[in-house]
């Protein structure tokens, strides 16, 4: 065969998984110009080789593995990841004299006066006092640098410096959907959550591109050595959007990310209107299906409320009984948002965590409706809809729209959640069983670099709710073959752009092969079952 005409790649495996009911029994696939072309049965995997090898052909032939697609993470931070890896690696601590001597070192390597930034991805109750640090512990660490030690994406710790290049202080009010954590004399003591860390990062200059672009390159690869084909980036700035382009230019993404562009009240406030908002973005080139090769840019990501600490809830907290969360967004103006972008064929994501906050954006979401008509599928979508209990199920069937979910929040964050909501109410999240018998369309994901990465660990939780706090929800827990669906179909589903989470000819070759079947393993394998090869595009992403 010529090499126009012949495969980049033939695998044969001893099965593949095409996550399409109607496809035949498959065994080999070829690939060519990032499209499978072809597959074959068992028995017909020679006239394959035979009809697509070509001179320059990779042929894969491991009779040992098992090929399904490769995963589909619809809410998982890559940009955050990255930073992660530039960030000080605070999460190797186990106390707070740690945290501070990693910091320590960092700053010895840092001119004087420039921002040290921690790595997102450490909690306080896995640190021996239970407590995040203060800004006077990690004035111990220099006093020559601003440090912001980022927790996820809700909650950070500033030092001194840090404090007042901020702009926080004893005169600060406590700002609207924000927190500032306080002594009793009024002086912040360096925790800053929400609205007020969003203020807080109004003082950090912007992380050069190419460090940016570097720190996607390390943490994509790993993404597609634990199996993941594409993500779905749910919080990027427009300065982060150009690192991810110079990524996507240099050649160092190695899976699919669909951005989101972070949108809070405050930047919309700022831009005069939700429509002005929009238009100060589109002069910038950022507009939905902007980008090339494994870039795109989805839409847009609103926080209605927070995350285990702040989530807005109906019944008050376990830990705090004077609290129930905050809301970031009145209903009103959240209604007014999102119909602009409706119009403007704008697609949402919108963060809602707690029961109170769901209930809150499925109305505004009724609002929508009236104002605008029938809502196009998947441009309005729920971001993790935790506490979704079934008559706001219900209602999200009823309005069309996706959710998101992320199993792996219950794995990351059990028993901060059990601490606060206790563990009657943190068993509720994540109703899987009631979101598939009501027909929802939902589909899975993970959060990193707040939950863990790795999908087959997601499965596990899925299909089991044992979490580090014990088993939680037994009885929300779905079958395998569902979960995997929810990792591949019904994410592709959602991002469309030719995206179908199958292997069938046309279809992307965005695949991922086990030395053991996923669907088939015992189910506690599914921890340490690891990939041999990951294909993105039909490019070799991962290769054990």
């Amino acid at each position: 065969m010529s090499r126009e005409s012949a495969a980049d790649l033939v695998l044969r495996a001893g099965a593949t998984h095409t996550m399409d009911p109607a496809a035949p029994p498959t065994t080999a696939l070829a690939v060519r110009a990032g499209e499978i072309v072809a597959v074959a049965g068992p028995g017909d995997e020679a006239d394959l080789l035979a009809a697509w090898r070509g001179p320059d052909t990779t042929v894969l032939d491991e009779p040992g593995l098992t090929v399904l697609p490769a995963f589909v993470d619809t809410h998982n931070h890559l940009m955050l990841a990255a930073r992660n890896v530039l960030g000080v690696p605070v999460s190797r601590a186990r106390n707070i004299a740690e945290f501070v001597q990693l910091i320590r070192e960092r700053a010895a390597l840092t001119p004087p006066g420039q921002w040290i930034l921690t790595g997102a991805d450490w909690h306080e109750l896995r640190l021996a006092e239970r407590r995040m640090p203060t800004a006077a512990e990690l004035d111990r660490a220099t006093g020559e640098h601003p440090v912001l030690a980022l927790r996820g994406g809700h909650n950070g710790v500033l030092n001194s410096a840090g404090l007042r290049l901020a702009g926080l202080g004893p005169d600060t009010p406590d700002l609207p959907g924000g927190f500032i954590a306080r002594d009793a004399a009024g002086h912040p003591t360096g925790w800053v959550q929400d609205a007020a860390l969003e203020f807080a990062q109004h003082a950090l200059p912007p992380l050069p591109a190419d460090a940016l672009a570097a720190g996607m390159a390390q943490a994509s690869a790993g993404y597609a050595a634990h199996g993941l084909g594409t993500v779905r980036d749910p919080a990027v700035t427009p300065a982060e959007w150009r690192s991810y382009q110079q990524a996507q230019e240099d050649g160092q993404l190695a899976v699919r990310s669909h951005v989101m562009m972070m949108s809070t009240p405050t930047a919309i406030n700022s831009a005069g209107s939700m429509a002005g908002y929009l238009d100060a973005l589109e002069a910038q080139g950022i507009r939905p299906g902007a980008g090339e090769g494994l870039l795109r840019l989805w839409g847009l990501k609103f926080v209605l409320d927070g995350g285990a600490e702040a989530a807005a809830l109906t019944r008050p907290y376990l830990d705090r009984p004077d609290y129930s969360g905050d809301l970031l967004w009145e209903q009103g103006e959240l209604a007014s948002a999102l119909a602009t972008c409706v119009r403007r064929g704008w697609p949402v994501g919108t963060h809602a965590f707690g029961d109170r906050a769901i209930a809150v954006l499925l109305a505004a979401v009724r609002e929508v409706v009236e104002r605008t008509g029938p809502i196009p599928p998947g441009l309005l979508v729920i971001e993790h809809a935790g506490l979704i209990g079934a008559e706001l199920i219900g209602e999200a069937v009823r309005l069309g729209l996706h959710l998101t979910v992320q199993q792996a929040l219950l794995d990351g964050l059990a028993e901060p959640l059990t601490a606060a909501w206790g563990a009657e109410r943190t068993a509720g999240l994540f109703p899987l069983r009631q979101l598939e018998d009501a027909g929802a369309w939902f589909s899975a994901g993970t959060d990193h670099p707040i939950g863990p990465l790795d999908p087959l660990r997601g499965v596990h939780g899925m299909t089991t709710r044992h979490t580090p706090a014990g088993l939680l929800g037994p009885r929300h827990a779905i079958g395998r073959a569902e979960a995997l669906r929810r990792y591949t179909v019904a994410g592709a589903q959602l991002l469309g752009g030719g995206a179908t989470g199958t292997l069938v000819p046309g279809a992307p070759a965005d695949l991922t092969a086990y030395p053991a079947d996923p669907f088939t393993v015992p189910v506690d394998e599914l921890l340490s079952l690891a990939p041999t090869l990951t294909v993105i595009g039909g490019r070799i992403a991962h290769l054990a």
